[in-house]
């Protein structure tokens, strides 16, 4: 896990560097009003010290952490959950994810290559595959769309592998374990379906999956049908090409064929630039390092911008709002989580919270939107940011 730090921290340099040259992009601008939230989007809403803390997920509405060679669950408050005491002495945890639908937590282990999965009510550990052919996942989510192409699989796991520059796809069955199916997306090529420094990963409300590219020559948030696309195969039995996932559109631009910006979160180019190519920015709806990615259940989606120093949030592919975690530019987001609030049957504060982790603080942060902060606090004002 530290080298993986060095190579984030190395990555960011370069990026901020590359800016300060090129002189690129202007002062952030102050979030303007939009939709249900006000200019101050996202109000703290507490601090957790946590020893070297990795990344966290929410599931059927419990706070799931790796910290160090540990996985803790924790209420929303961020204190234990009652009875059930964290697994520790497990090896290098370094990315994990949930599924709510099977009750599991999956954790990567890079001591061993393997990946071990938890009951989300105990943490009961239910099993383990070795994965020898990933050299690192950074990020791991599962979708079962497609699954039905392997008989007895449950769904699929994702990992996003920088190192080999690939997000590989296993099939998931609670008897057999994992077992290698395809890949999502590779780095060897410039179009609409591959991904160069894969990282953060999260799956959509439409079940694509997003894949955060943090290529200095791309800074953006790639989507891809998660469905293996049975068509795409070659000759070579060893190639990894077959059944890649197809790259699915945010938004159709008039023009064809559709450019990157059709595809991307980002800076992309849009109508009559044929290139695949990005870059660093701090201008609103574009990244300079987008390392991790959630989405609530309105689909809205969350990007922590490390470079930036800032949390972005999208709205069906265009730009929403955005919150600065810190103005001296001090705190540098990591993995996030968002929580949702079901406030009657009817009403539910999507993207009520926000959980970031700050590795190089040993800090995990709470966000309270200003919607739930005035339903909660009612005649109330905010506190001052």
């Amino acid at each position: 896990m530290k080298y993986i730090r060095y190579w984030l921290a190395a990555l960011l340099l370069l990026l901020l560097v590359g800016s300060l040259i090129s002189g690129c992009g202007e002062k952030i601008a102050i979030p303007q009003p939009k939709g249900l939230f006000s200019v101050r989007a996202y109000l703290s809403a507490g601090e957790f010290l946590v020893d070297d803390p990795r990344q966290l997920a929410v599931i059927q509405g419990g706070l799931f952490i790796i910290h160090g060679d540990s996985l803790s669950r924790r209420f929303q408050s961020f204190e234990l959950t009652t009875g059930v005491p964290p697994v520790v002495g497990t090896g290098n945890l370094i990315s994990l994810c949930g599924d709510a639908d099977l009750g599991l937590v999956f954790v990567y282990d890079e001591t061993t290559s393997r990946v071990l999965w938890y009951d989300t009510t105990d943490l009961t550990l239910l099993g383990s595959t070795d994965v020898p052919d990933v050299q690192t996942a950074v990020s791991l989510a599962t979708c079962p769309t497609g699954i039905e192409q392997v008989p007895s699989a449950q769904t699929f796991l994702y990992l996003a592998d920088p190192d080999s520059g690939v997000v590989h796809r296993y099939a998931f069955d609670e008897v057999d374990g994992l077992s290698p199916y395809g890949i999502l997306t590779s780095s060897n090529g410039d179009g609409a379906r591959f991904t160069h420094i894969p990282a953060g990963m999260a799956r959509d409300t439409e079940d694509s999956l997003l894949v955060c590219d943090v290529d200095p020559n791309r800074n953006w948030v790639i989507r891809f049908f998660s469905e293996p696309d049975l068509t795409d195969t070659t000759p070579d039995q060893d190639d990894q090409d077959p059944w890649r996932g197809r790259a699915a559109q945010f938004r159709t631009l008039p023009c064809e064929p559709q450019p990157a910006a059709s595809f991307v979160l980002g800076d992309a180019p849009g109508c009559g630039e044929s290139d695949w190519v990005g870059g660093v920015s701090d201008v609103l709806g574009e990244f300079a390092l987008p390392q991790a990615a959630a989405v609530d259940g309105s689909g809205r989606i969350y990007v922590s911008d490390s470079g930036n120093n800032r949390i972005q949030i999208f709205l069906d592919g265009e730009f929403d709002l955005s919150f600065v975690i810190n103005d001296e530019g001090i705190s540098i987001p990591g993995s996030l989580a968002v929580v949702d609030r079901t406030v009657t049957p009817t009403l539910t504060h999507f993207g009520a919270y926000i959980f970031v982790v700050f590795p190089e603080e040993n800090m995990v942060r709470k966000y309270i939107s200003f919607e739930e902060y005035q339903q909660r606090n009612p005649g109330t004002p905010p506190p001052p940011q």
